[in-house]
C-alpha cells in the first residue's frame, strides 16, 4: 500500500529538471528557450534553481558556450529519464482520449498483422489501430522514441534496455522464391552457393529479412548481386513473378502465388527461419486494449503453427 502520509514532495522541481535537459542536449540556452517556449531568463533562472537548492554547479558557461560540469554530466540520466517518463505519460493520455492504438510492424509481418487488426476492429470498432511499416530495425528505434504502442518485429538483438520482447513464434518459415522459369528450377536440390552471382531481390536496409540472409551468404563467402531493393511484399513478388530474380520471404506470405503456378519455391537444402517478437516499450503503459491485440496476434501464429503441423 502507498504510504501518502509519509510520501513528500521532491525538493527539485520536475519542470526545473526538464529545462535542464534541453539546455544539456543541445549545449545552449537560446536553443533551450526556443524549444521549450520560455524566455532565456526563465530558463537561467530554472537552472540557478536547482544549484541554488543544492550547493552544486551543473554548467559552465564561456563566451555562450555552455558546458556540462562533473555534477551536470552526473545528473543528466535523471533528467533525460524524467523527460521520456513524462512524454511516455502525455503520449498515454493521449491514447486514452483519442481511442488510439498505434502498431509498428516489420514490413514482412504485415499481411498477418493487418489482419489481425482487422479482426480486433470487430471486438473493438471504437478503437482506431494506427499502424506503421518499416524495416525492422528503424520500428524497434521508433517503439524506442515511443512512436508506438507496440511493435511487431522479427526476432534480433535491437539493444535498447528500454524494450521489452514478447515471444509469438519462435521460428516462422522463409522461402527462396522466382518466377517458374528460372534455371534454378531444373536442379532438384540447391546449395546457397548457388545464389553467387544470381539476382536478389531485397528488402531496404535495417529490414531483418535482409540482414538474415546477408549474415547466412557472408557465413559461406557468397558475394550477392542485389538488382532491387523494395519496401513491400508486393512489389518483392512482383519482381520475382516477371522474372527479375530471387527473393526470400514467409512462406505464409506467398501461398496464393505458389498455389496458382505464378511463383515457386527453389529447393534449397538450408533451412531459413525468423522468430516473431512483440516489442513494448517498459516506460510507456500499455493502452487498456493492447494486452487484447497482443493476445490475438499470438493466437494469429499459434493457429497457423497448428494448421501446418503434420
Amino acid at each position: 500500500m502507498l504510504d501518502v502520509e509519509g510520501a513528500k514532495p521532491p525538493r527539485v522541481s520536475p519542470e526545473h529538471l526538464i529545462t535542464f535537459y534541453f539546455v544539456a542536449r543541445g549545449q545552449s540556452f537560446s536553443e533551450a528557450s526556443d524549444q521549450l517556449c520560455l524566455s532565456q531568463p526563465t530558463v537561467f533562472l530554472h537552472i540557478r534553481a536547482i544549484e541554488k537548492t543544492f550547493g552544486v554547479k551543473l554548467l559552465h558557461i564561456k563566451k555562450k558556450r555552455v558546458t556540462l560540469t562533473e555534477a551536470g554530466e552526473a545528473l543528466l540520466p535523471y533528467a533525460k529519464e524524467l523527460y521520456h517518463q513524462a512524454k511516455g505519460a502525455e503520449q498515454y493520455l493521449e491514447n486514452l482520449k483519442e481511442k488510439v492504438l498505434r502498431v509498428g510492424v516489420a514490413l514482412t509481418l504485415s499481411p498477418a498483422i493487418t489482419t489481425v487488426a482487422g479482426k480486433f476492429q470487430e471486438f473493438y470498432p471504437s478503437i482506431n489501430v494506427k499502424i506503421e511499416e518499416g524495416p525492422s530495425y528503424r520500428i524497434a528505434e521508433e517503439i524506442s522514441n515511443l512512436q508506438h504502442d507496440l511493435a511487431v518485429v522479427a526476432r534480433l538483438d535491437y539493444g535498447g534496455s528500454k524494450l521489452e520482447a514478447i515471444e509469438v513464434s519462435p521460428g516462422e518459415k522463409m522461402v527462396f522464391i522466382a518466377s517458374p522459369t528460372d534455371p534454378l528450377f531444373r536442379e532438384n536440390e540447391l546449395e546457397l552457393t548457388r545464389l553467387n552471382g544470381h539476382p536478389l531481390i531485397l528488402p531496404p536496409p535495417k529490414s531483418a529479412t535482409r540482414e538474415t540472409l546477408l549474415r547466412k551468404l557472408a557465413e559461406q563467402g557468397i558475394e550477392p548481386t542485389i538488382i532491387a531493393e523494395v519496401d513491400n511484399p508486393a512489389g518483392v513478388k512482383r519482381l520475382a513473378e516477371m522474372g527479375k530474380g530471387i527473393a526470400l520471404v514467409l512462406e505464409t506470405n506467398v501461398e496464393e502465388e505458389i498455389a496458382s503456378g505464378r511463383l515457386g519455391v527453389l529447393p534449397f537444402k538450408e533451412d531459413v527461419r525468423i522468430g516473431v517478437d512483440i516489442l513494448v516499450h517498459k516506460d510507456n503503459p500499455l493502452h487498456p486494449m493492447a494486452d487484447r491485440f497482443i493476445s490475438l496476434v499470438k493466437d494469429a501464429y499459434q493457429s497457423h503453427s497448428l494448421a501446418r503441423t503434420p
